[in-house]
């Protein structure tokens, strides 16, 4: 056998190394007692231990007759210091073992091992949870497939070149450079050619001009003829002001670099399991695989265009086939030439001895490309949606938004970043005394740079005042309220939107508790008052709830006395100092609420029919859970003295049924819900229906009241009183919806108590044809009973609460 890599080493003194290495070696000279298995010196940073393994070859001799021996010679590195946390590093021990005939290479320099890729993952991530003879298994496996020509599996497409030590990253999108070079080659002819590209440096100066630190550059622009002069100035300018202290951060400096291509006809088959490591190495090596780098540099030296120590350079490879995990045969290969300090260029001459770096590629964030990374359809970005209120919600659910590719964006807030603000906004110490909606435009248009034609607003101003502008929601379809204030709540109840303008709205509430999300159905219907009104509700069932309105019912007794009838603060305003709320119960709820948010802001969410409240609930010991209630159109009613009347759809399905279940009698109950005396408007979110005690017959119906007391006790102490009895509902499934005289009686006897406290009375009547409201205020006209035409009679005994 040729003379191997481990021949000239001597031995180590295997004294002085770890338990953990001297543990492994064992280990293998265990399951190869036929060899010596020794240590030898390898350099400061590792030991190499010399091993051989039996290979199974086809039965013909390894497939397109590659160099694969029935006993490879395997060279394992141990890290002296980082063993067993870091993997042996496996080589082949041949120095003539093939670094271009296979796949899954590692490249190294020249006169270096082969470095066989055992994983496609972390080799050290998978080493942790197997032994070193588990390892050298793996490599004898690896040996078997290559003679078999199966280290990649059929269908998986050319295996790209291996990169897990590089230097330097370069940032731009793929497809824009094989297009380009593809363009510039069938310009050409199909000959091989190079084109100069503009990058942004983004590596501080100081280590980019003298090569002490890895560049990461970001493409700005590609470069033609005709605009190389412009593309000089501009970089020029960049540069000088990027020196100055007083524009420090604001702006990037400029520089250039290389993308070559070969000929069309040139489809290069080699794996590179060893790249070159100088200018001289990568200018003999491009020029072999039909690059013209000698031509490209020198016209680079020529045009002045070598402004700082490194040079970008992008090999556009053609493959036999698709490259794997690419959507193209074409590879592009990075490299980073150092061409600074004592290898800068010297009479008008490249030093052949500057050292060349493999560098990283990054794909630069674009918003398809969030979307795909968020594990989101390529349909799945929010339509253009505007958000009121950039506070310590808002600002979180528009980040988690614009994170995901959803970019079309209009946020709205009139107030600026407190210090007390950074405990649980969206962004850091350097927005303090900025508008929060532009501070916040400008972190999110960070996340995708160079791209300034991003949809992404900030407008510093009242919500309130948007509402009177329609013209400021054209081309807008959602509109996500997270202003955690009741002024703005009622504007937009009453707003006259664009019918086009979908309107939802998030708050915390419960010293951050409880999450709530309502989104509105078509046509706003059910509204957020609707939707606000059934969260109340929710409370009959739901001890979370139950437990909020109880708190807030004590501390609105305690402010303006029992009975106090002031709409609830239901949002908790983050913007206040004295507001005690850690951030990540803010960002819970934020998450809960953008996850439930996205597919109804997505042009193709689900259908817009209906309404729905999303609850998230975070205890104190973290434990948490949502849930979610589609709610269908509320009824909505006109009635007397310019009232309204809205039933809330499940109460509204549970008259008709009632009634059609008990016919031909009649039956009924009472109505809860929430009267709101300033809007003329009463919310019923649910029935009560007939007690045990009631009588119901054709044309007559007489409620009782058995077991009533204590069913509306429970809806008002488990809502904190904002749900009580509002009205009464009976039905005539006969038909005629108008009061008979018998009706009109039991209003007389109702208004005796109501008109005394200040409340409208409410009698409702179903019907096969409608649902009828009748509703007398404490200042309307006396009822007048005419002669007897039907009989129908309500027997109504009131409490006092």
């Amino acid at each position: 056998m040729d003379e191997l890599h481990s021949t000239p080493q001597q031995k180590e003194d295997e004294d002085t190394l770890s338990p953990a290495i001297r543990s492994a070696v064992a280990e293998l000279r265990a399951k190869y007692p036929e060899q010596a298995v020794p240590v030898l010196k390898w350099n400061d940073t590792y030991v190499a231990v010399p091993v051989s393994v039996a290979v199974e070859l086809p039965g013909r001799g390894p497939v397109n007759g590659v160099d694969i021996h029935k006993r490879e010679p395997l060279l394992l590195l141990f890290s002296k210091k980082s063993f067993p946390y870091l993997a042996p590093r496996v080589y082949s021990d041949r120095r003539d073992f093939s670094k271009t005939a296979f796949p899954h290479l590692n490249p190294t320099a020249p006169n270096v091992p082969a470095s066989l890729c055992l994983h496609r993952g972390s080799i050290d991530a998978w080493f942790a949870e197997h032994t070193v003879a588990d390892l050298v298994e793996r490599a004898r496996g690896w040996l078997r497939d290559a003679a078999r020509n199966r280290l990649v599996p059929e269908g998986d497409g050319f295996e790209p070149t291996r990169s897990p030590d590089t230097f330097g990253n370069f940032v731009y999108p793929p497809e824009a450079f094989i297009g380009k070079a593809t363009e510039l080659r069938v310009a050409r002819g199909g000959a091989a050619g190079s084109a100069f590209v503009a990058y942004e440096l983004l590596d501080s100066e100081s280590k980019a001009e003298i090569g002490e630190a890895e560049y990461t550059v970001r493409q700005a622009a590609f470069v033609t003829d005709d605009n190389l002069e412009q593309h000089k100035i501009v970089a020029n300018v960049l540069n000088e002001m990027a020196e100055r202290p007083e524009y420090k951060g604001q702006f990037q400096r400029r520089l250039f670099g290389l993308l070559l291509w070969a000929p069309e006809a040139d489809i290069c088959t080699r794996h590179f399991g060893e790249l070159p490591e100088t200018l001289g190495d990568l200018d003999t090596w491009a020029e072999a695989l039909g690059f013209p780098l000698r031509a490209a540099m020198a016209s680079y030296l020529a045009n002045e265009l070598h402004l700082f120590g490194g040079v970008p350079i992008v090999l556009a490879v053609k493959r036999p086939q698709q490259v794997l995990g690419r959507s193209s045969d074409v590879e592009l290969l990075n490299f980073l030439v150092s061409a600074a300090g004592d290898h800068w260029p010297k009479d008008g001459a490249w030093d052949p001895a500057a050292r060349v770096w493999l560098a990283d590629h990054r794909t630069p964030l674009t918003a398809a490309f969030a979307r795909e990374i968020s594990a989101l359809p390529a349909d799945g970005a929010a339509e253009p949606t505007i958000i009121f209120g950039a506070g310590a919600l808002g600002s979180k659910v528009a980040s988690h938004l614009a994170r995901s590719g959803s970019v079309a964006l209009k946020i709205v807030d009139n107030a600026k970043i407190s210090p007390h603000n950074l405990v649980r906004h969206a962004l850091g110490g350097r927005a303090v005394g900025l508008s929060k909606a532009e501070a916040l435009k400008d972190e999110l248009l960070k996340l995708y740079p160079g791209q300034s034609d991003l949809p992404i607003e900030g407008v510093n101003a009242s919500a309130l005042g948007r509402l009177r502008r329609p013209a400021f929601f054209e081309g807008y379809a959602n509109l996500v309220d997270m202003t955690a204030s009741n002024i703005v709540f009622n504007a937009l109840r009453d707003a006259d939107l664009p019918s086009t303008v979908r309107v939802h709205r998030a708050e915390i509430a419960h010293r951050g508790k409880l999450g709530l999300l309502s989104i509105e159905g078509a046509g706003r219907n059910p509204r957020i008052d609707d939707l606000q009104t059934l969260i109340y509700d929710s409370a009959i069932e739901d001890d979370a709830v139950a437990a909020w309105l109880e708190e807030v019912k004590s501390t609105r007794d305690d402010r303006v006395g029992s009975g106090g009838l002031e709409d609830i603060q239901v949002g908790l305003s983050c913007s206040s100092a004295t507001m005690r709320l850690a951030d990540e119960v803010v960002s819970f709820h934020a998450a809960a609420t953008t996850r439930r948010l996205r597919p109804y802001l997505a042009k193709d969410g689900p259908t817009r029919t209906d309404g729905l409240v999303n609850l998230s609930f975070l205890g104190q010991e973290g434990d948490c859970r949502a849930s979610a209630r589609t709610i269908g159109p509320t009824m909505v009613l006109g009635a007397d003295y310019g009232w309204q009347i809205r039933i809330a759809a499940t109460a509204a399905e549970e008259m008709s049924r009632l009634m059609q279940r008990h016919s031909p009698s009649e039956t009924g109950g009472i109505l809860v819900g929430r009267v709101a005396a300033t809007r003329k408007t009463i919310y019923v979110t649910r029935l009560v229906p007939a007690p045990p005690d009631s009588r119901g017959k054709p044309w007559v119906f007489t409620r009782g009241t058995e077991q009533l007391p204590e069913a509306l006790a429970r809806v008002e102490r488990r809502t904190g009183s904002l749900l009580t009895y509002v009205g009464e509902w009976h039905t005539h499934p006969a038909g005629g919806s108008d009061l008979s005289d018998t009706d009109k009686t039991a209003v007389i006897s109702l208004r005796s108590i109501l008109d005394r406290v200040g409340q409208p009375t409410l009698v409702t009547i179903v019907t096969p044809e409608e649902i009828r409201p009748h509703l007398f205020e404490p200042t309307s006209p006396p009822v007048v009973i005419d002669p007897p035409r039907r009989r129908s009679f309500l027997r109504v005994i009131f409490w006092r609460r």
